[in-house]
């Protein structure tokens, strides 16, 4: 079940640092051709999740798997089905 897509947070028009499409865009990337991992790659990865982590965590669901998607500035969040309802005994 798709929640969410929002726009680019980045202004249309020329921009330049990290909003910029061409700021560490891969040539292969809009050809469909996988791009092999860059060494820097690994370091991106654990700045990404460690943001994920200290900044997105507490808003996710704990028991349903978050999926978020980052393209072209375009942010697309799905969320899984929910786990089982736990029972409330009666008393």
């Amino acid at each position: 079940m798709k929640l969410a897509t929002l726009p680019a947070a980045c202004p249309s028009g020329p921009v330049s640092g990290a909003c910029s499409p061409q700021s560490g865009a891969d040539p292969g990337h809009r050809s469909g051709v996988p791009v092999p991992d860059r060494p820097d790659d690994e370091a991106q990865k654990r700045a990404i999740a460690n943001a994920v982590w200290t900044d997105l965590l507490w808003l996710m669901p704990p028991d349903r798997t978050v999926t978020v998607t980052v393209r072209d500035g375009a942010v697309a969040v799905e969320l899984g089905p929910p786990g089982p309802v736990a029972e409330t005994p009666a008393h």
